[in-house]
């Protein structure tokens, strides 16, 4: 049950409930099993509050300060928590269907076991020691309101574990520096490599960066268990010898003065492709997104329309035509080296071109893309 006393204080407003707080901050607050559906707690002091099986439905909790507090088993259906301190709070098998968690602070915050179906949890904040375990959920929305649904095929739900799996695997990655570009087949062979020795642990490119010295910082998502030091030094001893690897190979092919100007050739083409790789993550920053629901689409009409606005964007920031679609077919194959569900997708479209080249129902920048990725992949249309 909650304090009554202190109950009918908080329904006197949040401004005489945090002027009470400020003076009496060593109060124990218990508002347990309180019913407060719909009412208005935007920037309310409830720091350290027991608010165990509270009913909060539809709750005004913007940037209400939660920080400690007890919510095991609290009822926040259709809550607002819009950037709410929800550090080292328990929500321990708390209701959040349909809550508004976008730019929460939720370091250290323990939702193991909470109900998450339908929450938005845009730009929210947490970290290696946010528990998101045993946490229900069948899709979240990634924008507010309801705006890019995750999973984004609107007829798939999460698999049980899925939700915990994907938001806890972003929280640790592997920075990797390179000063001379880099060589993708030979970072692709080590991830390979580090996927293999992890078990068949899901490993991806998070994010490309291009720093002002020239240097290029590539980091890696890596499971959360994993010795990160470990997975760095193992990364980059794979990489340079998939580099010795690939060298020699070019060796075989080459000699004297022609090795030497294909070498030349080699890194200024690696600079090139780190560059315009750094644009598309940059200037397309839900691109990772986007090719995923390329892959979800149903049909090519669908995906063109994907396609279009990542070359768009490109080509408005200084990109020629040939170059986008280059990468955007690069980044394609790279991916579907890597998956299979991308790869069985691509040999599908191309298949789907061999037949429909000809008509004019076929989008040009698929016609231009999906060929030349099958390309890269060594499939011919």
């Amino acid at each position: 049950m909650p304090n009554p006393e202190q109950l009918e204080l908080l329904r006197q407003g949040v401004e005489a409930w945090n002027e009470w707080r400020r003076d009496n901050p060593a109060v124990e607050i218990d508002l347990s099993g309180a019913d407060l559906s719909g009412d208005n707690l935007s920037r309310a002091n409830l720091l350290e509050a027991k608010l165990v099986g509270a009913n909060l439905i539809l709750a005004n909790l913007i940037e209400a300060n939660l920080n400690r507090v007890d919510l095991k088993g609290a009822n926040l259906i259709e809550a607002v928590l819009i950037g709410a301190n929800l550090i080292d709070a328990n929500l321990n098998g708390a209701y959040l269907c349909r809550a508004n968690l976008g730019q929460v602070q939720a370091f250290h915050t323990d939702f193991t076991g909470a109900e998450l179906t339908g929450a938005c949890i845009e730009d929210w904040s947490i970290n290696v020691q946010t528990k998101l375990d045993d946490v229900e959920c069948d899709y979240v929305y990634l924008k507010y309101p309801e705006q890019m649904r995750c999973p984004s095929d609107p007829n798939r739900n999460f698999e049980p574990g899925e939700f915990t799996k994907l938001f806890q695997k972003v929280l640790s990655t592997v920075d990797l520096i390179f000063r001379n570009g880099v060589d993708w087949q030979a970072l692709l062979i080590s991830l390979e490599k580090l996927r293999v020795e992890a078990g068949g642990a899901e490993l991806s490119i998070q994010a490309i960066e291009n720093k002002n010295d020239g240097a290029f910082v590539v980091r890696v998502n890596v499971p959360t268990e994993a010795d990160k030091a470990e997975a760095e030094k193992f990364l980059k001893q794979e990489y340079e010898s998939a580099l010795k690897t690939l060298e020699a190979k070019y060796e075989k092919q080459f000699q004297g003065e022609q090795l030497k100007l294909y070498r030349e050739e080699m890194v200024a083409k690696q600079q090139v492709n780190t560059q315009l790789m750094g644009v598309i993550k940059v200037v397309a920053e839900h691109q990772a997104s986007k090719i995923q629901d390329m892959m979800t689409s149903q049909d090519l009409i669908q995906a063109a329309q994907q396609i279009q606005e990542v070359l768009t964007r490109l080509q408005n920031n200084g990109v020629p035509v040939e170059k986008a679609q280059e990468q955007v077919a690069n980044d394609l194959a790279i991916q579907a080296k890597s998956d299979p569900a991308v790869m069985n997708k691509l040999v599908d479209w191309g298949q789907i071109l061999a037949i429909k080249a000809g008509e004019t129902t076929i989008s040009e920048v698929v016609k231009a893309v999906v060929p030349l990725a099958l390309k890269l992949l060594g499939i011919p249309l």
